[in-house]
Formats: C-alpha cells, sequence, structure tokens
C-alpha cells in the first residue's frame, strides 16, 4: 500500500470549502483507478511509492493568471492540472500532480444548472486527476469517455451525475 499525501490550500472567498469531502475524492479515485477495486478511504492506495497531489482551490482572477503564466492566454477556467513527475506517465500510475480548481467558476456553473457549488468543485478536482491518469478531452470522443467517467466517480462517491447534466 502507498500513501498518499494530500495538500490543500484554499485561496478563496466564493464558496466554503468541505476540504475533507475533497481529501476524500481524491483518496477515492486514486484508489478506485490505480489502486484496488473497493478503494480504501483512509489514505492507502495499492500501488508502488508515495503519491502526492497538491489542491489549490482559486477564485477567477488566480486562475486567470496562472492560465497566462503557464499557456499565454488569461482566460477563466474551472480547473489546470500540471504534472510533477520526473519520469513519463505510465498507465494508472500514481499522479504526482498540483490541481488548481476554481471555486468562483463552480459557485457560477453550479447556478446556472441549480447545482451544489461543492459538487461542481469535486467535479473540477476528479477531472484534474483523470487528466493525470491519462485521460483526455481533446476530441468528443475523449471527452464523451472523460465525462462518463467523471460522473461514474461522482455518482460513486455520493454527488450524483454533476457533468451528465450539463449536456
Amino acid at each position: 500500500m502507498s500513501e498518499i499525501e494530500i495538500g490543500i490550500s484554499d485561496n478563496q472567498d466564493a464558496l466554503e470549502v468541505d476540504q475533507e469531502k475533497i481529501r476524500r475524492t481524491v483518496e477515492y479515485v486514486l484508489g478506485r483507478l490505480c489502486g484496488n477495486k473497493s478503494a480504501n478511504i483512509n489514505g492507502l492506495v495499492s500501488g508502488n511509492g508515495p503519491t502526492a497531489v497538491s489542491l489549490a482551490i482559486v477564485d477567477d482572477e488566480v486562475i486567470s493568471k496562472i492560465k497566462e503564466q503557464y499557456f499565454g492566454t488569461a482566460e477563466i477556467t474551472d480547473v489546470i492540472s500540471f504534472d510533477l513527475r520526473d519520469n513519463t506517465k505510465g498507465e494508472r500510475e500514481f499522479p504526482d500532480c498540483e490541481i488548481v480548481v476554481n471555486a468562483q467558476c463552480a459557485v457560477r456553473e453550479a447556478g446556472l444548472r441549480s447545482g451544489d457549488p461543492q459538487a461542481e468543485l469535486n467535479l473540477y478536482v476528479v477531472h484534474g486527476l483523470l487528466h493525470q491518469l491519462g485521460y483526455d478531452d481533446q476530441t468528443q470522443r475523449q471527452a464523451e469517455i472523460m465525462h462518463k467517467k467523471e460522473d461514474q466517480l461522482l455518482e460513486e462517491l455520493g454527488f450524483g451525475k454533476v457533468y451528465g447534466g450539463t449536456g
């Protein structure tokens, strides 16, 4: 079993974040997709070596600055993830990553669909983790596969289908 090191920094005022739910989401997704099917929720997953996931919960202004710094365009987005491993990704390999999620965007998007901002924020966390685990959404087919997996995981976590209602 490997220990999951999860660091969460909350640097925004748009949403009172349930950090314990975010932590459980990370542990569950990594356990489910990289380790055992039962997805141990006690900070341990099967696999090799430690796993480090750093989560930054930010607002529109901060994520826009990050997007400009790393991608050359100052756009507001929901999530950005960075692979911090020295080696190349292997399928189902545990990530060492930084995931930046936009709580202000989560509140806005949930409001547009009469949804739960906490569930929306957890969708962003799952989305960032899936990118780190080799999923992509550059083509319509890839996006369909990724969004189906997001909804499956979020349903298993008790959030229900979050992405599925956005069509």
